[in-house]
């Protein structure tokens, strides 16, 4: 994917969750493919330079919502609560222990909480 097609999928993404009353601050992204970069998960750069960005983030209030193992590493690297989303990787289930709870579908777990 090129850098200008992410771009154009998070402001499509922005103005669909403004227009439903949400609101994103900041999206952090890594384009590095080295698994030693900082910024790749599960490494925990893109949380420590929001944490910058926002100080008042508290990892351990914080939940990690994803669909990939690497998700789930990088929101227990943090300290956080982690919630699988089994809409791509059907075969992990909930007793794998880097998983805090697991949901079939984003709205699955929207409507939980």
């Amino acid at each position: 994917m090129e850098l200008n097609d992410l771009t154009n999928i998070h402001l499509n993404m922005q103005s669909s969750i403004e227009k439903a009353g949400g609101k994103i601050d900041q999206i952090y992204f890594c384009t590095e493919v080295d698994a030693d970069s900082p910024g790749r998960k599960p490494n925990t750069g893109m949380a420590f330079q929001a944490q910058l960005d926002f100080p008042s983030i508290d990892f351990k209030k914080s939940i990690m919502v994803g669909n990939s193992i690497s998700d789930m590493e990088f929101g227990r690297n943090i300290g956080a609560k982690t919630v699988f989303l089994s809409t791509t990787n059907k075969e992990i289930n909930a007793l794998d222990e880097r998983i805090d709870y697991l949901f079939t579908s984003l709205i699955e777990f929207a409507n939980a909480i």
